[in-house]
């Protein structure tokens, strides 16, 4: 005789295989291990490890080839253990480099290879060259050092500009100089031809009087001679010349009078334009004007380091916040079938999360309704328990205290509450919920215990509706996973990369 399923127990075997084949590709995808982790231990001593977490990725070129172990106080420094692979060394020459992915991402070390030749640390050895990258909080220090900076080239530019009576000085200035610069152009080119002409007859005259020098000498000589004789014969004549000259040297220094008057008038031009440079100068010092306000006024700095101190804020803020998906199957004996929860856990902080949870409950929503029937003179009242839908979800808020967290909401589709009680470094916790407080029957009471394996895995066990009074309690157990995102991150991209090697 064949055996018979029934579509419960099908389904349930269904679920069993895909959570068997779900870990198993997590543990060949991920590297996950129960036992110890095969590999040698080697050690790096930082000034600080702030942001790095046990379990983080250790790489060379950007390749994972082992995790950090432990992170211990040694001697004031942070001594942090890592655990490699069997089949990598790792080179005396090698550099440690302490990186975020991203720019709010979770810290890794990176190791930086050097000389191929160069020998391989032993088990239990240390790599001594470290190099540090500026971390936020410096980052943030050398931009406020930076706006101080600004300030003081602020207060510089503000000793040379002011208000409006400074700006037209400024104003008066730069047209003089300009049009000083426009007169000298004019100048340069109005006697630019004649000054090139006269360098062209200038050299070939000095061309001539290299090759004429003995005779213009010669001629020269018998000019004189001839020019002491017409002086002798003509006195007369010249001394009327040497009065036409003197007239002339008259003119000459009429010239240089009209030179100097024009000199004394531009030189209080100057004095003017430098003392209306030094008024500006001093009223920008004193506050006055729109720049002198500017420089001078403490609410600029104030506001730039209210901007650096919000930044810094919300990039804490940022850091911290955490998503987690998770999934869990607990097995009903009673009912002989599995009641599957899907989780998304929003945790804004470490002691405060937000939990929705969406449960496919096999037993359904069950409501009770009371009837009355009346047959002559008799009434008689009669429950009936009615089920719909078996889709259930909760939205829950939950604050922690210590070891004791509390939560509250939307439990399985009913108000209700809960509590969870953290042992053993939250290894193992208990959790209790009531919920679904109906007047025409015992409140739904769950509780039971949750074993983390590692990181990803738990199992849970315990008892649900326990106080039922319509015939619904059972045992349980179950296994279940949660993921953090960065963790999703990683399954998906070595999957996809498995995917492709396996189709090349």
């Amino acid at each position: 005789m064949a055996l018979k399923l029934s579509p419960e127990a099908k389904v349930g075997i269904f679920v069993f295989i895909g959570i068997i084949l779900l870990v198993y590709m997590s543990l060949r995808v991920g590297g996950i291990q129960f036992g110890r982790e095969a590999g040698y231990d080697i050690y790096i001593r930082f000034d600080s490890a702030a942001g790095l977490d046990k379990d983080a990725s250790v790489r060379v070129a950007g390749v994972e080839i082992g995790r950090v172990k432990d992170i211990l106080l040694q001697n004031n420094k942070a001594r942090v253990v890592l655990r490699i692979h069997p089949d990598v060394k790792i080179g005396k020459d090698f550099t440690a480099v302490l990186k975020t992915k991203g720019l709010l991402g979770e810290r890794y070390i990176e190791l930086i290879p050097g000389s191929p030749s160069a020998a391989s640390i032993e088990p239990g050895g240390e790599i001594t060259r470290i190099t540090t990258y500026t971390d936020m909080d410096k980052l943030i220090t050398i931009l406020s050092d930076a706006a101080v900076d600004i300030k003081k080239v602020s207060e510089a530019l503000g000793n040379v500009l002011g208000g409006s009576e400074g700006q037209a000085s400024l104003k008066n200035i730069v047209n003089n100089i300009e049009d000083i610069t426009k007169r000298l152009d004019n100048i340069v080119k109005t006697n630019d031809e004649k000054f090139g002409r006269m360098m062209t007859n200038f050299e070939v005259f000095s061309e001539d009087l290299k090759g004429k020098g003995p005779e213009i000498i010669k001629g020269l000589k018998e000019v004189a001679d001839n020019l002491n004789q017409v002086i002798a014969e003509n006195r007369d004549t010249l001394k009327d010349g040497f009065g036409n000259l003197k007239a002339a040297t008259q003119k000459l220094g009429e010239t240089m009078d009209t030179i100097n008057k024009l000199a004394k008038n531009i030189e209080p031009k100057i004095n003017d334009s430098v003392n209306s440079i030094d008024s500006i100068v001093r009223k920008i010092d004193k506050g006055e004007g729109t720049l002198g306000k500017l420089v001078n006024d403490p609410a600029v700095h104030d506001n730039i380091n209210k901007t650096l101190t919000g930044i810094n804020s919300y990039l804490g803020r940022v850091e911290s916040f955490k998503t987690f998906i998770g999934y869990r199957g607990e097995y009903l004996f009673d009912a002989n079938n599995t009641k599957s929860y899907l989780s998304l856990k929003l945790q804004p902080k470490a002691d405060k999360y937000y939990l929705l949870e969406v449960i496919d409950d096999p037993r359904g929503l069950r409501a009770t309704e009371t009837r009355e029937t009346t047959v002559g003179t008799t009434t008689t009242t009669t429950k009936e328990v009615k089920t719909s839908d078996s889709l259930k979800f909760s939205l829950q808020i939950a604050k922690r205290f210590k070891d004791l967290t509390l939560r509250g909401g939307i439990i399985e589709s009913k108000g209700g509450v809960g509590m969870d009680y953290h042992m053993f470094n939250d290894r193992l916790k208990f959790t209790f919920e009531a919920f679904d407080f109906d007047n025409n029957k015992n409140p739904h009471l769950k509780a039971g215990l949750i074993f983390n394996l590692n990181k990803y895995f738990f199992v849970v066990g315990g008892y649900d509706d326990f106080v039922s009074n319509t015939g619904l309690e059972s045992p349980y157990l179950g296994i279940g996973f949660h993921f953090e995102d960065e963790d999703i991150k990683y399954l998906l991209s070595s999957t996809g990369s498995a995917v492709t090697s396996a189709a090349k």
